[in-house]
């Protein structure tokens, strides 16, 4: 199966769920929150995968071996704004 994919330029949802071990729906969740970009011809359902995006996906989201470089996120923080009270609070 892997060498007949490898020569393939466009890859199926199905071919690409089975390079990654995940199930199509996975493929499917990250194709619509814009992770992987892919080809469908005008009028038609059929969804392909470009071979090199693909690749470049794999390689932009893999982490380093353990001690290695991780791909460091960037965490904004930001101090919660409280509201003045109004009343003085009775018991």
């Amino acid at each position: 199966m892997e060498k007949e994919l490898w020569g393939k330029e466009l890859w199926t949802q199905s071919e690409v769920a089975e390079y990654f071990r995940v199930v199509p729906a996975t493929i499917k969740n990250w194709r619509d929150q814009g992770l992987l970009s892919y080809w469908q011809a005008p009028g038609s359902s059929r969804v392909l995968f470009y071979r090199d995006e693909v690749i470049n996906f794999r390689d932009k989201h893999t982490i380093g071996k353990k001690g290695g470089e991780k791909p460091k996120a960037e965490i904004k923080r930001v101090k919660p704004y409280v509201s003045p009270a109004k009343k003085a609070w009775r018991i």
